[in-house]
């Protein structure tokens, strides 16, 4: 297998092409790019052209809390019981102090990749993914970020795509607060019989189902305050659909990254970062120059995030 080149490699190596060279290899790459973009047109707003960061191999965790309850989600799933469709699995780990929320998916790739290096020592880096990945190649906030909530605040850290690590942020806010308004419907989700709420939220109206057998008031993302878990959630028009697949009783470490080499940022700002990643992520870091302009070429393709403000 050729080793994966990471991007301290493809800035040496690029700098050191001839001109010529140059020219060539970004137009080889653009031209592919080109032929993935055109592809993706009819794809859900979360499924932009992006490219993945390399996969964590010297990453330092510590325990910060143990949960009894670990709950799974769906995310955009096609079929619930085949999760090669789901766009993402993600775990609510709930502690006696902290609480975290994260992609299952992601951490299992990770921590496989670190065993795939010792296995292949004369390789110079991991696959950017190894093991299940669901439908999507490609990165989204919604499941390069990871959420702790203790104290009555919430923090996010955002780790940013390919080229663009530099970027990599948290940020730190109070519980968000939404104003659900119960209804009367009901609806059985893994067992668990669940009564609707729906709420205007950031710029978008959700729908959500909670259990009231569960008394805790989180649910997936940065939903919750409901007088139970919630098991599903998801906007009126479906763009985001964040759905129970199971629900764990044991004793879970919940673990953090060291992330003292994330910078701090403000909300609304790593909101409208990552929505100019999202439409168009070569013009945003740069890679490739119009040779027509001489500035970064744009490929733009309309996104659609979870939070609109």
């Amino acid at each position: 297998m050729k080793p994966y080149l990471t991007s301290e490699h493809i800035k040496h190596n690029l700098a050191n092409l001839p001109r010529l060279v140059f020219d060539v290899l970004m137009k080889y790459i653009l031209g592919i790019f080109c032929l993935l973009y055109a592809c993706a047109l009819s794809a859900q707003p979360k499924n932009n052209i992006v490219t993945q960061p390399t996969a964590r191999i010297h990453a330092k965790y510590a325990v910060i809390d143990h949960a009894d309850l670990r709950v799974s989600y769906a995310l955009n799933a096609d079929n619930l019981l085949d999760i090669s469709t789901y766009v993402d699995l993600q775990y609510l780990e709930v502690g006696r102090q902290t609480s975290k929320y994260y992609s299952a998916l992601l951490a299992a790739s990770d921590s496989l990749s670190v065993y795939w290096v010792r296995e292949h020592p004369n390789v110079d880096g991991p696959p950017r993914w190894t093991g299940e990945k669901g439908k999507s190649e490609w990165w989204s906030e919604y499941q390069y970020t990871e959420i702790f909530r203790s104290g009555g605040e919430q923090t996010m850290y955002s780790r940013m795509p390919f080229m663009l690590e530099r970027y990599d942020c948290w940020h730190t806010e109070p519980y968000p607060q939404q104003s659900w308004q119960l209804q009367s419907d009901t609806l059985t989700i893994c067992g668990y019989l669940c009564q609707k709420a729906v709420c205007s939220f950031r710029g978008r109206d959700f729908e959500a189902w909670f259990a009231p057998q569960i008394p805790v008031r989180e649910g997936p993302w940065t939903f919750g305050g409901l007088p139970g878990l919630i098991l599903k959630v998801y906007d009126k028009d479906r763009l985001y659909v964040f759905e129970c697949v199971g629900i764990e009783r044991g004793n879970f470490p919940i673990k953090k990254l060291d992330y003292s080499k994330y910078k701090p940022v403000k909300r609304k700002e790593l909101l409208k970062m990552q929505r100019k990643i999202n439409e168009d992520y070569f013009s945003f870091f740069g890679g490739v120059i119009d040779d027509a302009t001489g500035k970064p070429l744009r490929m733009f393709k309309p996104y659609e995030p979870l939070e609109l403000e």
